[in-house]
């Protein structure tokens, strides 16, 4: 079997799985909702799902609260149980390539990370911005995620998952959803952020 053969199996092998990972219906993006949905006191407005990371995200805007459900793998437990916080508790976003920070903000300070004219491209541009040709080859991503910081003293930082494919890695033009999903979704939490919002009693 001739190399190029083994390459174009191994990009289609890529874009099933990532097909996979964004469908919704599934059985594990289903589990996630329902323990989503199970929370007291909360009402998922805006979600995120991801049966590919097995991890979840979620904000009740009227409560005022982000709600985040981790891999239980990666917690090394058998079954993990969503973390709740109020907009006040969230001090700092982070979103992370590969283990290393490409972007941050947060509380009282100015956006920290990347220049601050790379911000008009949004987190995704910063990833993306300036790969082409031999270069793109270079750059494949294994891991995309954003870290939360909350004022928690058990669980001061969360990580959510958008992309772990460790190992190989991907080519960012073969995941333009992904990187959508994680434009917005840093977004979000960067408003939170900087809005200085406390919870409605």
């Amino acid at each position: 079997m001739s190399i190029s053969v083994i390459i174009a199996l191994v990009g289609l092998g890529l874009m099933v799985v990532f097909m996979l990972s964004v469908m919704p219906g599934n059985s594990a993006e289903s589990r996630m909702e329902e323990q989503l949905n199970a929370i007291p006191d909360f009402t998922p407005s805006v979600s995120y799902k991801s049966s590919m990371c097995k991890n979840a995200i979620a904000i009740d805007i009227d409560r005022e609260k982000i709600a985040v459900l981790l891999n239980p793998m990666k917690l090394r437990q058998l079954e993990a149980k969503p973390s709740v916080y109020g907009f006040s508790d969230l001090m700092a976003v982070e979103l992370v390539r590969d283990g290393a920070s490409v972007i941050k903000t947060q509380r009282g300070s100015q956006i920290a990370g990347a220049a601050v004219g790379g911000v008009l491209l949004g987190p995704a541009g910063l990833i993306v911005g300036g790969l082409s040709g031999s270069k793109r080859q270079e750059s494949k991503i294994e891991k995309l995620s954003i870290k939360l910081y909350a004022n928690d003293m058990m669980t001061p930082v969360q990580e959510l998952f958008f992309l772990d494919f460790p190992g190989t890695g991907v080519d960012p033009q073969q995941i333009q959803p992904i990187l959508r999903d994680l434009d917005q979704w840093y977004g979000r939490l960067r408003v939170i952020v900087e809005s200085k919002k406390t919870v409605r009693a």
